[in-house]
């Protein structure tokens, strides 16, 4: 554990239920450009924020999971033109994170230069950034604290990360009242997503005493509340609890990143189709094996989220929620788990990880 370090939180926090409701005090007047996806058009959500605030001037809602740069690139262009002062995005991760992309311009609104940006080929300067107001309708992205963005290129099968260090949202705004239609897959897959954060950056070569607090509180409230909503997806007390999780975790992970889980997750989304938060937290279990007795710090962590150091309690955990924690189930054979380590050999989120590639057998 770093006992020397920096923590940096520069966006503002507003939680609680109904919160969205006062969007317009933190709008305050600001010409908006609202982003989100069809599916919250067919919930209602654009006419909704209408009613809240007046001062949206544009809606771009044609975002979708996984967001591609092909897409990026149509949405860019349409609103170069237009004029507009924040952007208010209301999603999921993926609504999140194209309105970190779409924040980014140089001088003459190029798309090409965010790309570039995105993909290292040119250096991360000579830009300028739109305000974000980030409200999360699921618990799970973190992304509305963090200051990077994932950019999926499925055609060359490869997750690229948009990260500036002042990417971070002006305003977090959890609202938990958001999550309560959201289905049961998405609110498990959500849910062990956070999990996966909040134990990454425990095992992780940038964790501090305020990533572990924040951590441990995280992993705690989802281990105790994710089987409960899962069977009641209604109760707002269980929703409250899991997005303050997801909150906590991203307090954790803004400033140690993630590690090993979700580097191994990137190859099988890209590769096998498997759901993000099923792909980050399936080898959980396999990596508390191989960490318990290597590091003080850490045990003291697990033995307080789990009370136990061994990943039994989260494997029973797992089995409530009827989800495998075997590769094969995944369809990634024992040549495939070889390829995955060579790919991750000069991964930035595996080199994180203060667990080694060669559990990986």
């Amino acid at each position: 554990m770093n006992n020397n370090f920096t923590y940096h939180m520069p966006t503002k926090i507003v939680f609680g239920n109904y919160a969205f409701k006062k969007i317009n005090k933190f709008v305050n007047g600001r010409r908006t450009l609202l982003i989100t996806s069809k599916g919250f058009v067919g919930r209602g959500i654009v006419d909704e924020t209408k009613s809240l605030t007046g001062s949206i001037v544009a809606v771009i809602s044609e975002v979708k999971s996984h967001p591609e740069f092909q897409d990026l690139k149509i949405m860019y262009n349409k609103i170069k033109e237009m004029d507009f002062e924040v952007i208010l995005a209301i999603g999921g991760g993926s609504v999140l994170d194209v309105a970190k992309f779409l924040s980014v311009y140089n001088s003459k609104k190029e798309y090409q230069f965010v790309e570039d940006i995105t993909k290292g080929n040119i250096p991360k300067k000579d830009y300028n950034l739109i305000p974000i107001i980030s409200v999360p309708t699921t618990a799970g992205t973190g992304s509305e604290i963090t200051p990077w963005a994932s950019i999926w290129d499925l055609g060359e099968k490869k997750k690229y990360s948009l990260h500036l260090p002042d990417l971070f949202s002006e305003i977090a705004l959890y609202d938990p009242t958001l999550t309560l239609s959201v289905p049961i897959d998405i609110t498990i897959q959500t849910g062990l997503d956070t999990l996966s954060h909040a134990l990454e950056s425990i095992w992780n070569k940038n964790a501090n005493c305020i990533t572990l607090g924040f951590a441990t509180k995280s992993a705690k409230l989802i281990l105790n509340n994710l089987v409960l909503v899962a069977n009641n997806l209604d109760n707002l007390n269980y929703r409250y609890n899991i997005m303050k999780g997801c909150m906590y975790a991203g307090l954790a992970f803004s400033n140690t990143q993630t590690a090993i889980a979700h580097a191994i997750s990137y190859y099988i989304t890209i590769n096998k189709g498997v759901d993000h938060g099923i792909a980050c937290s399936f080898t959980l279990p396999m990596l508390i094996d191989n960490v318990v007795g290597n590091y003080d710090f850490i045990d003291t962590a697990l033995f307080e989220i789990f009370g136990e150091l061994s990943s039994q309690y989260l494997r029973n955990i797992f089995k409530e929620l009827n989800m495998s924690i075997e590769f094969e189930d995944y369809n990634v054979s024992k040549e495939e788990i070889e390829e995955i380590k060579l790919v991750l050999q000069n991964n930035q989120r595996a080199t994180n990880s203060l667990i080694s590639l060669d559990l990986l057998t």
